[in-house]
């Protein structure tokens, strides 16, 4: 005779395994962010090495090998500073602002010791997928920058310099505020979820200043397409990911529990 097992209890047994995976992700990320922060610069380097070697503008002094090398090693490191930066000032910091601005539900305040014995309290859960979509979309976002963005110095005309210098300095930003908030998210550092509305601001409006300069110098008709695809393709990004974990980092009882202290009016 096949034994069946009832929707629920197989769901239930689902979605725990799904939770453990989570924690034990977790528990892996914060143990291993050397060996992320190695891994990322064994990628990385010979990547933009290459690029450099073959950009189609002249290399013929150590000025112009350094206007390309200087944006690139600005974006090397920026990830690995957004951690190392971020472990420094925001560690310790375990007190609640003074001000909400996740005002939508009814809360009630609990003590910061009565927070971290709870049952909900950790960064785990939905949580981990948020902190993995933030690693992965370094990645992605500076791998489409390294194939879109051609390396270019001061011998290209003054758009593709602009262009170049634009892009590296607004994806290092980024890509440092990124690795800063979710050192924030695995540390469970309160003011979490307002940096990140915060850097998703920083990146939109970044990136409309980016259009904004490069649309002054002349660009080709041929290169503003394709950046106008690519910048537009990033700021929808960006818009669909606030839209989508916006109502989770404001209603949900793990993030109340973990980052603000707090736990539905009607709970116990």
């Amino acid at each position: 005779m096949i034994r069946t097992v009832p929707v629920a209890q197989w769901v239930t047994a689902r979605t725990r395994r799904i939770f453990d995976r989570s924690v034990a992700l977790t528990s892996w990320l914060g143990n291993h962010l050397r060996l992320l922060a190695a891994l990322w610069l064994v990628i990385i380097l010979p990547i933009l090495s290459l690029k450099i070697a073959a950009s189609p503008v002249p290399l013929s002094s150590v000025q112009d090998v350094a206007q390309l090398a200087l944006p690139y090693i600005a974006v090397v490191l920026a990830p690995i500073f957004g951690i190392l930066i971020g472990h420094a000032a925001f560690l310790n910091l375990r007190d609640q602002p003074g001000y909400r601005f996740a005002w939508a539900g009814r809360w009630r305040a609990i003590g910061r010791a009565e927070a971290e014995s709870h049952h909900l309290y950790g960064p785990v859960g939905f949580v981990t997928s948020l902190m993995v979509g933030m690693l992965v979309g370094v990645a992605v976002r500076t791998a489409q920058f390294v194939f879109t963005v051609p390396a270019l110095n001061m011998n290209a005309p003054d758009w593709g310099y602009t262009l170049f210098v634009a892009m590296s300095i607004q994806l290092a930003a980024v890509n440092f505020f990124y690795m800063v908030c979710f050192i924030m998210a695995l540390k469970a550092v309160p003011l979490f979820p307002r940096m990140l509305i915060y850097v998703w601001a920083v990146d939109v409006i970044s990136q409309v200043a980016i259009a904004n300069a490069v649309s002054d110098v002349g660009l080709p008709a041929q290169v503003a397409g394709p950046l106008a695809v690519v910048l537009t393709g990033n700021i929808e990004t960006v818009g669909l990911s606030a839209i989508l974990w916006l109502p989770y980092l404001m209603l949900s009882d793990r993030v109340n529990v973990t980052f603000r202290h707090r736990v539905a009016a009607t709970a116990n």
